[in-house]
């Protein structure tokens, strides 16, 4: 379960989250987190919130964010909202040097389990090298934590997620593992 201070690691790409405000402590209204990243570290997915936004403000190094068809490059102090619904995905372009920002996102909903369940698959070694969990894991997880791939329309990602989910999860994957949050 995410608490306030507390930090969780991604070995596998090097990420790092230490929560600032969780869903708890602001009774759903939002998350708030720092985020480190590695050189070169990036989220492998173009992906969308269907209902929150979500809040990048960079700390230290520099960012490149695309969202929808357009690329900006942030440095530290710079600041940029995401709407719900507008597809996205980051990266650190630096060679050498980790890149922090802060996230927040609006509301909360159950983001913060999402990433302990996304960290702990990829500590355990159960994702593609860049973290990326298995299709069928992303379909069992897909509903439950509103989060979906730019591309296909959202309401053929939730039939593919009820359909797809259910076989995963007839086959052993889950959309919650209590090892990695008790929540």
């Amino acid at each position: 379960m995410a608490t306030k201070g507390n930090t969780i690691y991604n070995n596998k790409t090097g990420e790092k989250i230490t929560w600032l405000e969780t869903s708890n402590d602001t009774q759903g209204k939002l998350l708030v987190f720092d985020f480190s990243v590695s050189p070169k570290g990036k989220l492998p997915v173009v992906h969308f919130h269907p209902n929150q936004t979500e809040t990048f403000e960079i700390q230290k190094g520099e960012f490149c964010i695309k969202i929808g068809k357009e690329t900006k490059q942030l440095k530290a102090g710079d600041r940029i909202i995401v709407d719900k619904g507008v597809a996205h995905q980051w990266w650190n372009p630096s060679e050498t040097q980790a890149a922090e920002m802060k996230v927040i996102f609006e509301p909360a909903l159950n983001t913060e389990t999402f990433l302990e369940q996304f960290f702990g698959l990829s500590n355990d070694n159960k994702t593609k090298p860049d973290g990326t969990p298995p299709f069928l894991q992303i379909m069992a997880m897909a509903n439950e934590y509103e989060i979906y791939v730019a591309g296909p329309p959202l309401v053929i990602q939730k039939i593919m997620s009820v359909v797809l989910g259910g076989i995963a999860r007839l086959i052993g994957y889950k959309s919650h593992y209590d090892k990695y949050s008790n929540n």
